[in-house]
């Protein structure tokens, strides 16, 4: 076609119009333009059909509004009737309510003029009445005085009543002392009878008395004449036995002075054997002493040089050792079986060394307070108390060789073990 070139002759030429491939692809695209423009056409045509559906519907709408507009207003002319019908009606029931107020008012007038009769009748009654209390009063009057005389009479009988009684009383009464006076004189005389009758009585058993007494001396005589003899036979033998007597007196002396001499010697041997006994429990004493005294420098000296090799070794164990000790020394101190000092003790070197197995020198408690940590030649922990304010509160002193030869014991035992302290 005419948008070609001719490469043998080797001339250039410039297209410029469209080549064959532009060509098809603009005729291909112009077929696409045109099915969408009849497809734009298509839908402009429903739309515009939407719309006249949509206007047919608003004029619908309007004459719609406008019927009910018309309606409203005949609604609102039937409510402004039936408010005129309800006013006249309400105004017919105020003109009736006038005329019943204005019968009312006549009937009251009519009322007012009874009342004023019936109010003058009443007064005339109540002068009636007034002029009855005058007559009652009257008679009252009349028998409150018919009263103060019979009361004055009646005093007056009683008066003579009381003294009819206070005589007919003394009477009785001087009668009544007399009666007792002749009873008293009755038994005063009955009294002085019997009073003779027991003295007689008396003196008959007195002297029943003096014959049993008579009796009873001549019966002493007798027994007194026996008694002095019998004294005299007592007597002899008495002196007989006075004379057996200062024998044995005499060898009584002698035995006396024998086992006096006797005592002397056993007391002296008794002291002698004493103070031997003393001069050997002193000896004992005092070699006790000088031996324990000794005992107890070997004893220090080698505590001291024991503590001494404690803190040598202390010091060449390992870090694992010791984080194995303060571990064991943490579980011991939640054993509810221990004392609470030991577990304190447990607690303190629990938490004395770190992770690297060396002494913490330094920590804060929960309160605050700042401990510090050192461990003296003998082998104790030391610990140092001090408040927020730097004050020293608290010391402690524990032996760390007591206290993991403990742990140690108890770790043998199984004392310190999970298990036991579950147990």
């Amino acid at each position: 076609m005419g948008g070609g070139s001719d490469t043998t002759n080797a001339t250039n030429v410039t297209n410029t119009g469209l080549g064959d491939d532009q060509y098809t692809a603009l005729t291909g695209n112009q077929v696409g333009i045109s099915g969408q423009i009849t497809d734009a056409t298509t839908d402009a045509t429903e739309r515009y059909d939407t719309f006249d559906t949509r206007f047919d519907t608003l004029d619908t709408s309007v004459g719609d509004v406008g019927t009910n507009v018309t309606s409203g207003f005949t609604n609102i002319q039937d409510l402004l009737d039936q408010y005129n019908t309800g006013m006249n009606t309400q105004f017919d029931q105020v003109n009736t309510g006038v005329g019943n107020n204005s019968t009312a008012l006549s009937d009251n007038a009519t009322a007012l003029g009874g009342l004023q009769t019936d109010v003058t009748g009443g007064f005339n009654t109540m002068g009636t009445r007034f002029d009855t209390v005058d007559t009652n009063t009257g008679n009252i009057q009349t028998a409150v005085d018919q009263g103060f005389v019979d009361q004055s009479q009646g005093f007056t009988d009683a008066q003579a009543d009381r003294t009819t009684q206070f005589a007919d009383a003394a009477t009785s009464r001087d009668a009544s002392f007399a009666a007792a006076g002749d009873a008293m004189n009755q038994g005063f005389t009955d009294t002085s009878a019997q009073l003779t009758d027991t003295q007689a009585n008396v003196l008959g058993g007195q002297g029943e008395l003096q014959t049993n007494l008579d009796t009873m001396s001549n019966t002493a005589d007798a027994y007194a004449v026996q008694t002095l003899e019998n004294q005299g036979a007592l007597q002899s033998g008495q002196d007989s036995f006075v004379s057996n007597f200062d024998n044995y007196v005499e060898r009584y002396a002698d035995d006396t002075s024998l086992a006096n001499q006797t005592r002397t010697d056993m007391q002296t041997a008794n002291a002698n054997a004493n103070q031997k006994l003393r001069e050997d429990v002193g000896s004992f004493a005092q070699a006790a002493a000088t031996g324990q005294k000794n005992l107890s420098n070997d004893i220090n000296v080698a505590s001291s040089g024991l503590e001494k090799r404690f803190v040598a070794g202390l010091a060449n164990l390992d870090a694992g050792q010791i984080i194995q000790s303060r571990d064991l020394a943490r579980l011991a101190s939640n054993n509810a079986r221990l004392d609470t000092g030991m577990r304190e003790e447990f607690n303190q070197l629990g938490n004395a060394f770190d992770n690297t197995g060396r002494l913490v020198e330094s920590s804060i408690d929960g309160q605050g307070n700042t401990l510090t940590r050192r461990i003296d030649a003998d082998g104790n922990l030391l610990l140092d108390v001090f408040d927020v304010m730097g004050r020293n509160v608290d010391n402690k002193l524990i032996n760390i060789r007591k206290s993991f030869q403990n742990l140690s014991d108890m770790n043998a035992s199984g004392f310190a073990s999970p298990a036991a302290a579950a147990r």
